[in-house]
């Protein structure tokens, strides 16, 4: 019989390398996030990795990083501020510094790029996932990088791809 193995979302040398680097070799990625994260976390993660989405006009919003009080004035006065470009609004509105999703956290992995980078690859498989499952007709862009949209540090936003006559 056949055996084929379909590898995770994190490549094997670089799955080897971040459990070298967190656990000493001790644990593997699969067994360390329940030990670290408790099953709390895990279902906390789970949340992280499919979050809750607003659609807001022809705008798609991550919901948790929205401002609190967004409302109908407030769409018009954001895309008043980007003279109708949806993609600029849903840029501006997505992006967040990874730093600030660990804000209570002094880890020097916070320096670690790659770490980082893997990370971020993480959210935009994940996220990108949810948003193809909400909105199979439509096509998102994802970046990171530093301080994309005023964000401090190494950031990630989406946005959606749309055709250049908006």
């Amino acid at each position: 019989m056949n055996m084929k193995i379909f590898d995770g979302l994190i490549p094997p040398a670089q799955r080897t390398a971040l459990c070298q680097q967190f656990t000493g070799g001790a644990l593997s990625l699969f067994e360390y996030a329940p030990e670290k994260c408790g099953i709390d976390g895990m279902i906390a993660a789970a949340h992280f990795l499919a979050p809750d989405l607003t659609l807001f006009g022809d705008c798609v919003f991550l919901t948790a990083i929205m401002p609190p009080a967004f409302d109908e004035a407030s769409y018009r006065e954001l895309k008043a501020r980007f003279h109708g470009d949806c993609s600029e609004m849903e840029r501006w509105v997505n992006a967040w510094s990874v730093g600030g999703f660990f804000g209570n956290t002094d880890s020097p992995l916070m320096d670690d790029e790659a770490v980082l980078t893997a990370f971020t690859d993480c959210l935009r498989y994940h996220w990108g996932q949810r948003l193809k499952l909400l909105f199979p007709e439509r096509k998102f862009v994802f970046e990171t990088g530093y301080e994309i949209a005023g964000e401090l540090g190494f950031s990630i936003t989406f946005y959606q791809k749309r055709s250049d006559t908006e």
